[in-house]
């Protein structure tokens, strides 16, 4: 009777798998059978146990070099693979690195071009402002004899008034700042707060606030911490009033957090679609028919010319503009 053993290793397709066992154990007992043969590694070997069927040493090490040959092949493909990969996520990192940077890069040279523009803009402004109140002053003598003193009176007002708010907004555009000291922020905010409430009141708005009981200090300059505040303020009056569908609510939240003092204000207008979103801080960017785009970039400069950061949310219809300025 004789009979037939094959035995496959990988990589060939394996029938059986069996593990820990050498070739010489595969040979069935002595005498059960006349002829026995076993392919290994795809040659064929044919043994006798009449003759004491067995594998030489050199068979047998020669199949079991090409298993650590195919095995350390394997191993070193994995390490090369994993090299790979690692590569990969570096040259990713630096990617995005390089991204942000380049990003930064184009918002700092786009808010120097407006800072630029804007004070070219101001200046102009302030020439012909200067004209007319010196052709009312030297109307003033004919007006007061005519009984007309208090036009003259309040048109100098009004002049100067607007000769101090460009004044101010120039001093933004400065690089440096030297008016800053200790500002009680919780009391700031409630004061600017105050100052939108009758516009609030008459368009039916309902105003919210949350301060801290701690008082928290900024190192800040005041005038320019408020120009931020009424900015956000008004920006949320105007996207309240735009939404008629329901009742237009305004929170304003003060909270520390990390050392800094965060303040938030919230509304429940229409929203803000996802490209305006990317270009929220981008100079001359606006949605509004008057607007000039240029808000917003200055509040961003005051606040980290302070050295905090300002942000902008938006959800369902639920808008939050948030900065932070360090506690003292």
């Amino acid at each position: 009777m004789r009979e037939t053993y094959y035995l496959n290793f990988l990589p060939y397709k394996t029938k059986t798998v069996i593990k820990n066992t050498t070739l010489k154990e595969l040979l069935p007992p002595s005498g059960s059978v006349t002829y026995s043969k076993i392919s290994c590694m795809g040659a064929l070997y044919s043994f006798s146990h009449d003759q004491h069927a067995s594998i030489t040493s050199k068979q047998v090490q020669q199949g079991n070099n090409e298993l650590a040959m195919l095995n350390a092949k394997k191993s070193e493909l994995e390490k090369e693979c994993a090299r790979l990969n690692q590569e990969i996520l570096h040259k990713e990192q630096s990617l995005t690195h390089l991204q942000k940077l380049i990003d930064s890069a184009a918002g700092n040279y786009q808010a120097s071009s407006a800072s630029q523009l804007a004070a070219g803009l101001a200046h102009e402004i302030r020439n012909p402002l200067t004209t007319i109140k010196g052709f009312i002053q030297l109307l003033q003598p004919d007006l007061q004899s005519t009984g007309k003193q208090e036009l003259a009176d309040v048109a100098l007002d009004e002049i100067n008034r607007a000769n101090g708010l460009l004044s101010e907004f120039l001093s933004v555009l400065k690089p440096g700042f030297s008016g800053k000291r200790n500002l009680p922020f919780n009391s700031l905010v409630k004061s600017m707060l105050k100052l939108i409430s009758s516009e609030a009141l008459l368009k039916d708005i309902e105003l919210k606030l949350s301060v801290p009981e701690k008082v928290l200090y900024v190192l800040a300059e005041e005038n320019q911490i408020k120009q931020v505040l009424i900015n956000l303020m008004k920006n949320a009056l105007e996207a309240v009033e735009g939404n008629m569908e329901k009742k237009g609510v305004i929170t304003v939240a003060v909270q520390e957090q990390s050392g800094y003092a965060q303040i938030s204000v919230t509304d429940n207008g229409v929203g803000i679609d996802e490209f305006s979103m990317k270009k929220m801080f981008t100079p001359f960017y606006t949605t509004k028919e008057t607007g000039t785009g240029i808000g917003l970039v200055i509040c961003k400069q005051i606040i980290e010319d302070h050295g905090g950061s300002i942000r902008v949310d938006t959800e369902g219809g639920i808008t939050t503009f948030s900065f932070t300025l360090p506690v003292i």
